[in-house]
């Protein structure tokens, strides 16, 4: 009943709409009628032409009158019902006051109006969609931050103790330099993570060759792994391009690379291969270290996210997650198996095209 009632609603505004059009129309076929009549008294030369058009002007003046009100109240009802359409779209109520299905200007006003108001929303949804990431991240954070901070504030109160040996001093205080670096990789990730979904940074992919992004990555985990005794070795296509932003997909590999340096078997060797495939370029990093159940696929590229057996690692769980979210940006993706040998094996796949 109610859907019935909306349709008739619908039917009388249609209706309400052309009255405008009918009253003008109406208007000029009478004062053109009285025009011929006027002209016809004049042909037969039977009246005085003064009072002729004398009564032809009342006439007339008296027919525009009338179309002049009928016509201020139509458009009066018209304005008074974009009031109210545009009341209940501030209201946060989507209204069509006037038939979609007539081409007129009207509709066609109703329809800028509503596309306007789609906007808006989708504004005010994605507003609250990073509001709602903001304080996602930021508890997340707090949350993160609350053991390492913790940590500095117990091994600070050990220090205080003057029966510590010099040895237990300087284990004291390595333990509060890597709780601090911790505090540290976690506020440049969380940075980075943050600028991400909020949109700051905006990929730039191009076509440009991978490997002076993989010898930067490179370079940037080569000390710490020689402090491992660990080999890089780097293997496949010499020469491959792909569609990249240099700055972030070379950010993207060294996460990878840092996570196997960092959960890397002493004196182990990292192998990086580069194949081209039909629509991607991939980059595999191979290392033998701590292995990730299969389970764990998925779940390694979650935000705050770490294998079950990393935990005695240094890390935070945002190497991967960020990987991942460049590369998605690229319209890539990251892929996570175990080797037959037991070695573990990211591949990077970034589109050529």
């Amino acid at each position: 009943m109610e859907q019935r009632g909306r349709q008739a609603g619908t039917r009388e505004r249609s209706q309400a709409d052309g009255n405008t059009d009918r009253i003008w129309k109406g208007g000029m076929a009478a004062m053109l009628i009285l025009f011929f009549l006027f002209l016809a008294a004049v042909w037969q030369g039977n009246a005085d032409m003064v009072l002729l058009a004398f009564i032809y002007g009342m006439l007339n003046l008296t027919v525009f009158v009338l179309v002049y009100i009928r016509v201020a109240r139509s458009i009066n009802h018209v304005l008074y019902q974009l009031g109210d359409m545009m009341e209940c779209l501030i209201g946060g109520k989507e209204r069509q006051l006037f038939s979609i299905a007539e081409d007129t200007a009207l509709s066609k006003l109703q329809g800028q109006l509503l596309k306007l108001y789609d906007i808006q929303c989708s504004y005010k949804e994605r507003e609250e969609k990073l509001r709602k990431q903001l304080d996602e991240n930021i508890g997340n954070l707090v949350h993160q931050i609350n053991t390492p901070i913790a940590n500095i504030g117990i091994y600070a109160g050990f220090m205080r103790r003057d029966d510590l040996t010099a040895e237990e001093r300087t284990k004291f205080a390595d333990c509060m330099e890597e709780q601090a670096a911790k505090l540290s990789w976690l506020g440049e990730g969380f940075s980075r993570m943050s600028r991400m979904e909020t949109g700051i940074i905006r990929l730039k992919p191009e076509k440009q060759d991978i490997l002076p992004m993989i010898l930067r990555a490179v370079n940037q985990v080569m000390e710490k792994a020689e402090r491992k005794g660990m080999e890089i070795e780097l293997k496949g296509e010499s020469r491959s391009f792909a569609m990249a932003d240099a700055k972030w997909t070379t950010e993207a590999v060294f996460n990878v690379l840092d996570n196997a340096v960092k959960y890397g078997s002493k004196g182990s060797k990292i192998e990086i291969e580069v194949t081209e495939l039909t629509s991607y370029a991939a980059i595999a990093v191979r290392n033998r270290g701590i292995a990730i159940h299969r389970e764990e696929y998925h779940t390694i590229f979650r935000r705050f996210s770490r294998g079950k057996e990393a935990g005695t690692e240094e890390g935070v769980g945002l190497g991967l997650y960020i990987t991942r979210e460049i590369l998605e940006g690229e319209n890539g993706y990251i892929a996570v198996k175990t080797l037959p040998d037991a070695r573990t094996e990211f591949s990077l796949y970034i589109r050529r095209r």
